[in-house]
């Protein structure tokens, strides 16, 4: 500082900007330093004040247009309006946050099935309430139903591809399905759906299960079924056939794997 003046070099250090910010603010017109006879620039203390408010409401997530638009003295709002401006932005935080934190539990699970399947050990859980909707049905829909259907689902945070495994007279197969817990399904009308297959609440045995895409879906349905008969050896009454849900798809040394998560339901 020289009588009263700061280098940029100090008024960078100072804010933790950037030159080239500074110089930014400079274009815009908001800070006005002068030059010596050498080109340097010079900072007054009214530059650093107006630095300091910028730093201010970009601390509070407001950018620079909204700033000017809003804080500025030739914004020209009154005490109530700016209050109006600083809860409107609250408000949008909270949301933001109440979605990261939901992306960050949604991380969470993730990373756990993982592990899970690194490490595929017969466990048992409580598995919500879903609706779903089979391969079929989903084929049938009309455009409308479609796109309402797609903008339902972009709103959910959960959302996964099923497989129930169906024995008919041609043999054992598996018939592809979206699933949605019910809790979120309900909020957007998407549960009452007519096309919308209701799966109740259950305990299910549960394990993850490495298959090679070019012998799919064979190898599912024969760990599927070999989980199945492991639980009912157990003890257990299974009341339902044997459910998979998609967790990963990958390439390792030119081979497709997929990873499943296989349900087999059982009573309480």
């Amino acid at each position: 500082m020289k009588d009263g003046w700061f280098t940029i070099k100090e008024v960078s250090d100072l804010f933790d900007n950037t030159r080239g910010a500074i110089r930014f603010y400079e274009e815009k017109g908001l800070i006005h330093p002068r030059r010596d006879e050498h080109g340097f620039r010079w900072y007054s203390i009214d530059d650093i004040f107006q630095l300091f408010y910028l730093k201010r409401y970009a601390s509070m997530s407001f950018s620079l247009d909204e700033t000017l638009h809003t804080f500025v003295k030739e914004a020209h709002l009154t005490l109530p309006e700016i209050q109006e401006q600083i809860c409107k932005r609250e408000a949008e935080l909270d949301d933001q946050i109440e979605r990261l934190m939901q992306q960050r539990k949604s991380l969470q699970n993730y990373r756990r099935l993982l592990l899970e399947c690194q490490n595929p050990l017969l466990r048992y859980e409580a598995c919500p309430d879903y609706v779903s909707l089979c391969a079929e049905a989903f084929n049938s829909m009309s455009e409308a139903d479609l796109r309402l259907l797609k903008s339902w689902i972009a709103a959910m945070p959960l959302t996964s591809v099923h497989g129930d495994l169906i024995e008919d007279e041609t043999g054992l197969h598996f018939v592809s399905s979206l699933g949605i817990p019910e809790v979120y399904a309900e909020r957007t009308g998407l549960g009452s759906h007519p096309r919308m297959r209701r799966l109740p609440r259950s305990l299910a045995a549960v394990r993850c299960v490495r298959c090679e895409w070019e012998r799919m879906p064979d190898q599912l349905i024969e760990q599927a079924l070999a989980l199945r008969k492991e639980v009912e050896e157990a003890g257990k009454t299974v009341h339902s056939f044997v459910s998979t849900s998609l967790i990963l798809v990958h390439t390792v040394e030119g081979k497709t794997i997929e990873y499943h998560k296989c349900y087999v339901p059982v009573q309480d």
